[in-house]
């Protein structure tokens, strides 16, 4: 008897609680995000991210968050068999940006 009125009282609780909760409004701020990753130009071979367009998005209010290396690409260099050909480490980083997202009401 009493766990079931335990249930009955939780149960219209949750009815009246959990409506406010949802038209409650938040105080956090909405972002937009934007990913700018590098840029492949033929199978294999990738263009890094133009320092201009960062500086474009910066322009328009975005803000800078993280930036990862995306691709790591080795390659060896040199022709010659013979001689030990040194291994070439290139990282094309991604950037993350975000910026407030407007609110329309």
């Amino acid at each position: 008897m009493r766990r079931g009125i335990l249930i009955l009282v939780l149960g219209l609780a949750a009815t009246f609680l959990l409506p406010a909760q949802r038209d409650r409004p938040s105080d956090r701020p909405h972002y937009e995000v934007k990913s700018v990753f590098p840029r492949e130009t033929s199978p294999g071979q990738f263009q890094q991210v133009d320092q201009r367009e960062i500086e474009t998005l910066a322009d328009q209010g975005w803000e800078l968050v993280s930036v990862i290396p995306y691709i790591y690409r080795n390659e060896e260099r040199g022709t010659d068999v013979s001689k030990i050909k040194p291994m070439v480490t290139i990282s094309y980083p991604a950037y993350f940006f975000k910026r407030p997202k407007a609110i329309v009401r």
